[in-house]
């Protein structure tokens, strides 16, 4: 049920680790000394889009945070277990946090556009970086906001405030933004909750043809939506994980009890 976009996926114990894109192990997570995630492992697939779904509170954001260490933004954060992505962990002592931001691109529940031009927030990653060539950052701000299916809306007011576009635009431009760093790996925070069901849908159809460069990883309270656009999707339930396989599974027919008192309605 809910099916609308076309799945390869494979069961969970057979994903490689050439086939993974995040690989979790026994991650636990405080913040302001509360246990918010208790010894999650999951294994998510490379270039496929990983729903997390659960009630508020259940530890999503917290998760998907913990992918791009921007839990480390708070003074009480304290964790311990592993994050891997391509053979590293990404919380040994070594790892240059802004380098890895740089590579995992992270697009909020509210579109937060800065205050400057439509072209200056795209290319403004690339300008922290360091980047200067006019040329490569023309060429990037064009690929990116023809990914985010923008280019047709803008390419004629490129320097018009960013603040002028409608709120569906504007969560484009901000997948544009983190595009244009060209992520390894793309965070979805809710990114569609505040959007008309017209505008979602786009928004919808744009994530599905961005896994073929990238692994998506989406936060969303929509079950609809996460049966809709997701391969696989991870069921949590006060900071535990319940249960994690392919969508079409999960959503039909899942294994565990709790899981389907939520997916059903019985409570969150």
């Amino acid at each position: 049920m809910f099916k609308l976009f076309e799945r390869e996926t494979l069961a969970v114990d057979e994903i490689s680790q050439a086939q993974t894109g995040i690989d979790v192990r026994h991650l636990n997570v405080w913040l302001n000394r509360k246990v918010v995630l208790n010894d999650i492992s999951i294994r998510i697939p490379k270039n496929r889009i990983t729903a997390l779904i659960g009630q508020s509170g259940c530890g999503k954001t917290t998760l998907l945070n913990s992918f791009n260490r921007m839990n480390d933004l708070n003074r009480y954060h304290k964790c311990d277990g592993e994050v891997w992505i391509n053979e590293r962990n990404i919380y040994d002592r070594k790892e240059r946090v802004a380098t890895l931001r740089t590579q995992i691109g992270m697009v909020f529940q509210r579109p937060n556009p800065f205050p400057m031009s439509i072209y200056e927030n795209v290319c403004f990653g690339l300008k922290i970086k360091g980047e200067k060539n006019r040329r490569v950052l023309d060429d990037a701000v064009e690929r990116s906001l023809k990914q985010a299916a923008l280019w047709s809306d803008v390419r004629d007011r490129l320097f018009d405030s960013a603040l002028l576009l409608s709120g569906g635009q504007q969560q484009r431009l901000m997948i544009a933004r983190a595009l244009a760093l060209s992520p390894e790996i793309l965070l979805l925070d809710e990114p569609t909750s505040a959007l008309d069901p017209l505008t979602t849908l786009h928004i919808e159809e744009l994530i599905n043809e961005l896994k073929k460069q990238c692994t998506i990883v989406i936060v969303t309270h929509n079950m609809q939506q996460a049966a809709r656009v997701s391969d696989y999707a991870a069921f949590m339930h006060h900071g535990e994980l319940i249960e994690f396989s392919d969508s079409d599974s999960l959503f039909t027919m899942p294994e565990k009890q709790q899981t389907e008192d939520y997916i059903t309605g019985r409570y969150g």
